[in-house]
């Protein structure tokens, strides 16, 4: 089986609340967390963060679009409308007849949906098992282009919407007054906000609940960036994870199913709302701890039992090198051959 879990495809997650605490060592933020009792959701894993190191992991890092069980509600702060979503197949109800999203194989439940913009970061746990991906439902090419197509109209909505909360227009001025003022704009589309601000204010919310700062976003994946060949890269690695804002200690820590037709069933599927709920209540844990004793250490990064050129091998997708053996009898042997063909004799053929 698989040792990590399969991008691109659905699963049910469930979060680990002790687990996310238990580095502290903090007796009261373990009980808080003892007493939380987080459910199980369905997600769609969208992109695998590799962590740059060797050997084991600790846990995977996921990107992951969360799927709600009904259309998704309205919030007027965040101009989020029910029509932002996309409705999965067998599935067809949606307010604007938005085409259907079909997977392979069929989808297992008819009541769900892809919430456009509700993306975050979470942290998946091991399995010594490995991770059964046979009877895992996937998105065909086309069908994932659609609902990206989707997920873009539906920022782009979002974003005019918020733009017009920032700006909102004036009154119409009657052309009396306009031709007294001439100062007053008569140009529309200079009283909207920017467009690349307006995108912007789309893309705070990926990874932020609404109850939550966007700064919690954190991506393992900024280290892919990094150049494979520095020799600083462990060390930048080691300080994001000292960062206060910016450690993974507060992405949700969960197991892992990839059948979900066995591991969920539809009247389970809870609202994705709930899981950003948990996620809350597990930082203000962590944080409320770290209020109390300021001592307590960063959460450490994983460490590399190999060497940083090794660490980089792996990242170029080569293998890893075989450990150089000082062999004094084979050296000894390939001198003496080339000493042998410096004074070779070349053999002459004599024609009768």
């Amino acid at each position: 089986m698989p040792r990590y879990p399969d991008d691109e495809s659905f699963a049910v997650i469930r979060m680990d609340p002790v687990a996310m605490v238990r580095h502290l060592n903090d007796p009261e933020a373990l009980k808080a967390a003892e007493a939380l009792s987080p459910r199980s959701y369905l997600v769609y894993l969208d992109g695998h963060n590799r962590l740059p190191i060797w050997g084991p992991k600790p846990w995977y890092s996921f990107d992951i679009h969360l799927i709600g069980p009904c259309l998704r509600p309205a919030h007027e702060e965040q101009c989020v409308t029910p029509d932002m979503c996309t409705p999965i197949y067998p599935n067809c109800n949606h307010p604007t007849g938005r085409a259907v999203i079909h997977t392979e194989p069929p989808f297992p439940f008819d009541n769900c949906y892809f919430w456009s913009g509700l993306k975050m970061k979470i942290r998946v746990c091991p399995q010594e098992e490995g991770f059964d991906w046979d009877v895992t439902t996937h998105l065909p090419g086309r069908e994932e282009e659609l609902w990206r197509d989707y997920e873009v109209c539906d920022g782009l909505a979002q974003a005019a919407a918020r733009a017009r909360q920032l700006h909102p227009q004036p009154d119409p001025v009657p052309e009396s007054c306009a031709s007294a003022d001439p100062a007053l704009p008569t140009n529309p589309s200079a009283l909207q906000a920017d467009p690349g601000t307006a995108a912007s204010l789309y893309a705070d919310d990926d990874t932020s609940s609404l109850h939550s700062d966007s700064s919690f976003a954190y991506s393992c994946s900024m280290i892919a960036s990094t150049d494979v060949s520095s020799y600083d890269t462990m060390t930048e690695w080691r300080r994001l994870f000292t960062d206060p804002v910016k450690t993974p200690e507060f992405h949700p820590l969960c197991h892992l199913w990839g059948n979900i037709a066995a591991d969920i069933k539809q009247d389970e599927i809870a609202n994705p709302m709930e899981f950003l709920e948990e996620r809350d209540a597990v930082v203000r844990i962590i944080r409320e701890a770290r209020a109390r004793n300021p001592a307590i250490p960063p959460m450490l990064a994983p460490e590399d039992a190999d060497s940083k050129a090794t660490l980089t091998l792996k990242w170029l997708g080569r293998e890893k090198p075989k450990p150089k053996r000082f062999r004094p009898f084979k050296l000894i042997r390939k001198v003496g051959l080339r000493v042998r063909s410096l004074f070779h004799i070349p053999h002459i053929l004599v024609l009768p």
